[in-house]
């Protein structure tokens, strides 16, 4: 995945979101994106999707622009989960296994145990044939998220993207879910977008976006070395991950 020289704004009359990217992502890279809400994070994923459209030259997936590329051929090569996630009223299965032709049992539970859904599943009685209603009535936040992961995994993209994926799931889930997708990622293109740095420390590559400009890229541990914006919000995360464990043990009987 490549970004050349790319700016982007949503209309003539609005500031740029965007303002000259250039960024390379080898395939077969775990690249994670940072940056406060509205740096930018969402619409870069976004424009390599095609939910906007770049300007001629700007997106580049192995060589090739883009905006050349058969949209089908495009939305096939990628496997997207984010915070708008859409379930219909049909089963856990059927909405796991929604947009490919070819989904078998295994292949829905062995996406289902990476995605750290089992747990839910089974506690319904009906087990993969709940029915869970209209967009997912009946699962919880965290529950929907993982639906769509597991949904993003059964598909075998080579690249996967997920943009904010775990928002609706406490750090320790995240944590677990990480741990199972590591072998699914490896060797695949993925982009992790977060504003948690526990979401993308262990990524081979970290950007961190402020005000739709990069402004430092690199590992977590070279990162955190050069002591700039990167490690001010790890110190700031740290902080409040301190403050929180603490005020629970003290809530504890």
């Amino acid at each position: 995945i490549e970004y050349r020289n790319l700016g982007f704004a949503y209309d003539a009359a609005s500031a740029p979101v965007l303002k000259n990217i250039n960024l390379q992502i080898p395939g077969g890279t775990i690249c994670g994106i940072v940056g406060e809400t509205g740096c930018g994070k969402s619409t870069l994923v976004s424009l390599l999707l095609r939910l906007y459209e770049p300007d001629d030259g700007t997106v580049f997936l192995d060589g090739v622009d883009i905006k050349l590329l058969p949209l089908r051929r495009l939305q096939d090569a990628i496997g997207f989960v984010s915070q708008d996630i859409f379930l219909f009223s049909g089963s856990i299965s059927d909405n796991i296994r929604l947009g490919i032709e070819n989904g078998t049992a295994e292949g829905v539970e062995d996406a289902a145990r990476i995605a750290q859904l089992l747990p839910a599943i089974e506690s319904f009685g009906a087990g993969y044939d709940t029915v869970i209603g209209e967009r997912g009535v009946r699962l919880s936040g965290g529950q929907k998220q993982r639906a769509a992961l597991a949904r993003a995994i059964i598909k075998n993209p080579p690249i996967l993207i997920l943009d904010d994926a775990f928002s609706s799931v406490d750090v320790e889930t995240e944590e677990e879910i990480l741990r199972e997708l590591k072998q699914f990622m490896r060797g695949r293109t993925t982009l992790l977008i977060s504003h948690r740095i526990s979401t993308v420390r262990e990524a081979d590559m970290i950007v961190y976006l402020r005000d739709g400009v990069i402004v430092e890229q690199g590992t977590h541990d070279v990162l955190l070395a050069r002591r700039g914006a990167y490690y001010e919000l790890y110190r700031r995360q740290s902080l409040a991950r301190e403050v929180d464990a603490m005020a629970r043990a003290e809530a504890q009987p």
